[in-house]
């Protein structure tokens, strides 16, 4: 996760691209907690800007990680940033408000989202989906991560611990049928 005072310095059009993608997925959050659903569908946001570094899926999020401090940190910074979505014109690339208030979006969106968001020249890993599984005693068949498809320009990143696993126990970090 991205500490939330930091976030690049970008040319004012990446910028620009930058907070576009971020301002959209944490109204597309909000709304989808609003409808009680935990993905947003094809189509409803707009494509990865280039600035946007990997791969990251569509916002999907376990209900259980959008708490009630966490939708208050969104509100509050969606409100923040609401002027800049009102006037473009206003984003600099040396404004730290700004880049202040994105760096935090950026922090609650990655934890709600449990996927990194990563920007053109930084050096933190990629955009893509990172899965964190913590076990305590293992009897049976453990998976962090199990899928029918994946995109080739997938970037998933699982970290397992676990204390106690059991004779005959299996713990698997990922396992995904086909690679398109």
């Amino acid at each position: 996760m991205s500490d939330a005072f930091t976030f690049p310095v970008l040319a004012v059009s990446a910028l620009t691209q930058a907070f576009g993608f971020l301002y959209g997925r944490a109204g597309a959050v909000l709304d989808r907690r609003a409808l009680r659903r935990e993905e947003v569908g094809s189509g409803e946001l707009e494509s990865v800007p280039a600035v946007v570094v990997g791969t990251p899926g569509p916002p999907v999020f376990d209900a259980s990680a959008l708490t009630s401090e966490r939708v208050q940190r969104i509100e509050s910074l969606l409100g923040v940033l609401g002027v800049y979505d009102d006037h473009r014109e206003l984003i600099r690339s040396d404004d730290e408000r700004l880049r202040h208030s994105l760096g935090g979006l950026r922090a609650v969106l990655e934890e709600v989202e449990g996927q990194r968001l990563t920007f053109a020249g930084e050096s933190r890993p990629a955009s893509g989906v990172r899965i964190e599984q913590v076990l305590d005693d293992v009897h049976g068949k453990a998976a962090a991560l199990k899928v029918r498809r994946v995109a080739e320009s997938a970037d998933v990143s699982v970290r397992q611990r676990a204390g106690t696993v059991r004779e005959g126990a299996e713990i698997i970090g990922a396992e995904i049928d086909e690679i398109c």
